[in-house]
């Protein structure tokens, strides 16, 4: 029964002594490391964000373009689509498009099935052939694509236009000087409040982007025909940091 209530009490003094080796090693009072590295590892200054923007003219359309072809018989279809395609080919080598600006974009064979009198029928087979084309001639999109539906007639389509820059680089590096300026304006704006002075950035952030600004299509109508009339409007250039400053 002795041996029970020793046994025991050794149990019960265990945790204790484990509480005070504990206090012991974390002594904040002897150990200056300790109290530094509990602080938040957060950047403290001041944190501001610039946004830069720059409009710019685009020079380059990229235009998906392509045909379709639905028909019973697969080689059928196949044939048709490659044909039409290669008609739509043929206009965009008259109209100089250079090889490395067509790449293909989508090719694909789909068996149609449609509920037709309360019954899942076969239609046939879809065949899908479409390209991404960069035309580097703004005043001649509009005829391009004229003549691309012209060439792949009823099996043309044509799933949209965008806008874009070839060397948009320059246009960044302006915006992000505008956008360094405006955040050193605010952080200096802001110490003034404070009473305190700017350092130097310690965390610099960039995040950038191009958007269309203005754009649009449009149709004017000449000697009895409607060409397609293309709108490249503008591009947006942005580019916004986020600064910390030191308080210096």
């Amino acid at each position: 029964m002795k041996k029970l209530k020793i046994v025991f009490a050794l149990l019960l003094l265990i945790p204790l002594m484990v509480g005070l080796a504990g206090c012991d090693m974390y002594d904040t009072s002897s150990d200056e490391s300790f109290v530094l590295s509990i602080q938040s590892d957060q950047d403290v200054g001041i944190t501001v964000t610039g946004v830069g923007e720059v409009e710019v003219i685009p020079d380059i359309a990229i235009v998906n373009i392509g045909v379709q072809v639905l028909m019973k018989n697969l080689s059928e279809a196949q044939q048709q689509a490659a044909q039409s395609m290669a008609d739509v080919m043929n206009v965009l080598e008259d109209r100089s498009i250079a090889e490395q600006d067509i790449q293909t974009s989508r090719y694909d064979i789909q068996p149609v099935w449609e509920w037709i009198n309360g019954e899942n029928t076969f239609v046939g087979y879809k065949v899908i052939n479409v390209v991404n084309v960069k035309i580097r001639d703004m005043d001649a999109i509009g005829d391009i694509i004229d003549d691309a539906v012209s060439a792949g007639g009823e099996y043309i389509v044509i799933n949209g236009i965008t806008f874009s820059v070839d060397n948009p680089e320059e246009y960044y590096e302006e915006a992000r000087l505008e956008a360094m300026d405006k955040a050193k304006k605010n952080a200096t704006q802001l110490a003034q409040s404070a009473g305190v002075k700017v350092g130097k950035p310690i965390s610099i952030y960039e995040s950038s982007y191009y958007s269309i600004d203005k754009a649009g299509g449009q149709y004017a109508e000449s000697g009895g025909r409607v060409p397609t009339s293309i709108s490249a409007g503008e591009l947006t250039v942005s580019v916004t940091v986020q600064v910390v400053y030191t308080i210096a």
